[in-house]
């Protein structure tokens, strides 16, 4: 029966329409390999460019690192020739070393503070000055100032700017300058272990407070008084001291800063009771 077996394969001349046909099946079995062909070419002509990208990314990156390293472990500057003078200036005939006001006075605050510390600076700027005028001048109260510098010990430095500023202080004191000295420490500070107590920077204050610098020099080159700070920093832990500022009124601990009045109403109180 004819048409049973399946159709055999055409030996004559292709008709038009099987050459057409003919001539899109092989324009579709040759366009993905054109296709291949330029993706290939245009991933050989980008890699360059994207592995420099990738490559100035990298270095960008480890720049900033580098920068960031280098700002965090470098001390702000400070300039030398900037510093403020005092807003205060401390009666130079009722100071006697660290100690202002008369020795018989009624009442005795014991400041135990940290040329670093800036609620230090501010009891030094904003309270200190009124208390002297009200209570010391007139006999009621006698200030001591004590070494406990903390502050230095967190840079970790072999150069500690607690101990360092407070040793200058001690020297000041052995030219009966240790007042003018502590308030041009104090109106100068510029943050905590920055540089603002560097050495050339202490020997530009105490020009400025007026001390025979070569003499101080002197004193502070020996190292015994930053020994002496830092043995009293160590009575002061012992004593229960461990922030700054503390004051300790005819024996009355007072942790912190506090105002004028506060502290006012405790000298009278303590004047009365003597």
């Amino acid at each position: 029966m004819e048409g049973a077996y399946p159709l055999s394969t055409p030996t004559a001349s292709p008709s038009p329409s099987s050459r057409r046909e003919r001539r899109l099946a092989a324009r579709a079995a040759a366009t993905p390999g054109i296709e291949r062909q330029r993706t290939s070419t245009e991933r050989r002509r980008t890699s360059p460019l994207i592995w420099t990208t990738v490559a100035v990314g990298v270095v960008g990156v480890l720049v900033v690192a580098v920068l960031l390293v280098v700002q965090g472990a470098t001390p702000r500057t400070v300039d030398v020739a900037s510093l403020r003078p005092p807003l205060s200036v401390a009666p130079a005939a009722l100071a006697d070393g660290r100690s202002l006001g008369e020795a018989d006075a009624p009442v005795t605050i014991e400041i135990w503070s940290d040329f670093q510390c800036p609620a230090c600076g501010q009891l030094a700027e904003m309270v200190e000055p009124i208390l002297i005028r009200e209570y010391v001048t007139d006999g009621t109260l006698r200030l001591v100032l004590r070494d406990a510098a903390f502050q230095g010990r967190r840079s970790g430095a072999s150069y500690d700017e607690s101990v360092e500023s407070a040793a200058g202080a001690r020297c000041a004191a052995e030219q009966n300058l240790y007042w003018p000295f502590h308030n041009w420490l104090f109106a100068n500070q510029v943050g905590e272990n920055e540089g603002a107590f560097r050495d050339e920077r202490l020997r530009a204050i105490a020009t400025a407070a007026g001390l025979d610098v070569v003499a101080w020099d002197a004193c502070r080159a020996s190292g015994e008084q930053q020994t002496a700070v830092r043995t009293e920093t160590q009575q002061a832990v012992d004593q229960g001291v461990n922030a700054t500022p503390t004051m300790v009124l005819n024996g009355q601990m007072i942790v912190g800063l506090k105002s004028a009045e506060e502290i006012g109403g405790l000298i009278e109180a303590a004047a009365q009771g003597s």
